[in-house]
């Protein structure tokens, strides 16, 4: 026969049994959340400017960015026609993205106190401007379908067409560009080099038409779209007047050029 006593302890064991099983529930949510927490994405840097569309694209999420928002490693900048952006990253590097262009920020650590700063961005279509910023130049590395870019303390613009094709064109400093087969070239200030899909960079030159033509067109449209007022530049519909504001004649020019040059570099 089974004692009052014995179906007491019974009683207390399952108590505690049920307790437990309780406080390791709690402590497993306590480190799921903790995770989650420590999951979320680190900012890297700031719109500085934006021009119309720009959308910033993180796994499925898609938000459409403002001036003076946040932007994350492992975002992809997408902008559309007519469209285009300037980020300032935490070490003052900036990046200039141009209309119909996708650019991804690939990986970025920044300590100043440290030499384990690292930058990796990939542009997938379109056309960047990279202005680098206080890491050091061993620490920059460019992607895009065909070449893969290292710098030394520079600014260069990259035009990677819908094949892969990738254009490098120096304004100051110089580059290091690396194809999918043979020889990396020197690149210095003032000359390009194109890098075909399956082929290595091509001789440093001056840089095509084309080229030229989609590097004008991306400053055009940060020009154009910069209303001072530290907008997001909208449509450049509101309350504006019809008549050019000064300066404005001048750029509408340059744009009329950018449409004859890419006419005469690619045909189109």
């Amino acid at each position: 026969m089974v004692s009052s006593n014995q179906v007491r302890i019974v009683q207390l064991k399952l108590i505690a049994a049920k307790i437990t099983f309780v406080s390791q529930l709690c402590l497993a949510g306590i480190l799921l959340s903790s995770v989650q927490a420590g999951a979320q994405p680190q900012p890297v840097g700031n719109a500085e400017a934006i021009v119309r569309i720009v959308e910033g694209v993180m796994n499925a999420d898609t938000r459409r960015l403002r001036v003076a928002d946040e932007v994350f490693s492992n975002e992809v900048i997408a902008t559309r026609a007519d469209s285009a952006s300037k980020i300032r990253f935490l070490d003052d590097t900036m990046l200039t993205v141009g209309p119909n262009s996708k650019v991804t920020l690939d990986e970025f650590v920044y300590d100043p106190n440290s030499q384990n700063s690292k930058m990796v961005i990939n542009t997938a279509i379109g056309v960047a401007r990279f202005v680098t910023g206080k890491m050091g130049s061993a620490s920059y590395k460019i992607a895009t379908p065909t070449a893969t870019i290292g710098v030394r303390g520079t600014v260069f613009t990259v035009f990677v067409a819908a094949n892969g094709a990738t254009s490098v064109v120096v304004e100051n400093g110089a580059v290091n560009v690396t194809g999918q087969n043979g020889l990396p070239v020197d690149v210095p200030a003032g000359l390009a080099t194109n890098v075909q899909p399956g082929a290595p960079p091509s001789d440093p030159a001056p840089p095509d038409a084309d080229t030229e033509a989609q590097i004008a067109e991306m400053d055009v449209t940060l020009i154009l779209g910069d209303d001072g007022s530290g907008g997001d530049g909208g449509d450049n519909t509101g309350g504006a007047s019809d008549a050019p504001e000064e300066g404005e004649e001048e750029l509408l020019e340059i744009m009329d050029e950018t449409e004859e040059l890419r006419e005469a570099g690619c045909g189109c």
